[in-house]
């Protein structure tokens, strides 16, 4: 009996140091620690950062133009696009790759990064590579911190004929697509003006071609003929 008193009285003892040395009190509970009274709640690790696609600037044809994630460019086949840069939300997260899928051209093979190459809409993208297999529309893969960030739709339209004006004998006539240019061989013939949906008529060719007898004046940009206008000749 004389031990077991012993023993409590020394439990006791032991328990009034403990309490002495912390303060009043030492408990744990879950990840936080009471001690003197105060508590202590573990940092917070850093947040991972968010590598989501903010947006993409591109120059066309020298303009430059900037479209939001998830957004669309449309450029007319033949125009020259320049992928300039691509932002994250966060701003301090870096971008690793920006791909334009279906550029065929001499693009680095080893990084697949499209950033900086001068893409000719006319001859650098491959047809079967576009989104539907019709050489219209393509995607703009942006990556960062080892994963897909984001993309944007690159619109490829045809370019197209609005109208021509043409001086004949010094008036002036407005011809659009579906109409005949009727002449006379006598008639002298000069371009006016030719309205395109192309911005300033960037690389837009235009030549009297014959076929089968017959003449036509043809519209064509890189290398494509997107208009014909027929010649029908009249006795002077």
């Amino acid at each position: 009996m004389n031990r077991k008193i012993a023993c409590i009285k020394l439990s006791l003892i032991l328990a009034a140091l403990l309490s002495s040395a912390f303060g009043g009190g030492f408990a744990t509970n879950g990840s936080e620690a009471l001690v003197s009274g105060a508590t202590v709640t573990p940092a917070k690790t850093a947040e991972k950062a968010d590598s989501r696609l903010d947006a993409l600037v591109v120059d066309i044809n020298g303009e430059r133009k900037k479209v939001d994630a998830g957004g669309s460019l449309d450029v007319v086949f033949g125009d020259l696009v320049t992928i300039v840069e691509a932002t994250l939300l966060d701003k301090s997260a870096q971008v690793d790759v920006v791909d334009l899928v279906g550029f065929r051209g001499a693009n680095s093979k080893a990084s697949g990064d499209d950033r900086g190459w001068v893409i000719d809409t006319g001859r650098h993208l491959s047809k079967k590579r576009s989104v539907a297999g019709d050489g219209k529309q393509y995607k703009i893969q942006v990556s960062g911190q080892g994963g897909l960030s984001g993309e944007v739709m690159l619109n490829v339209l045809e370019p197209e004929l609005i109208s021509i004006e043409l001086d004949v004998n010094g008036l002036v006539r407005k011809i659009q697509p579906g109409d005949v240019l009727r002449l006379s061989s006598k008639d002298m013939v000069r371009v006016v003006e030719i309205r395109t949906n192309v911005r300033g008529n960037e690389n837009v060719k235009y030549d009297k071609i014959a076929k089968n007898g017959n003449k036509e004046l043809r519209f064509s940009r890189g290398g494509r003929v997107f208009a014909r206008i027929p010649i029908q000749w009249q006795m002077p």
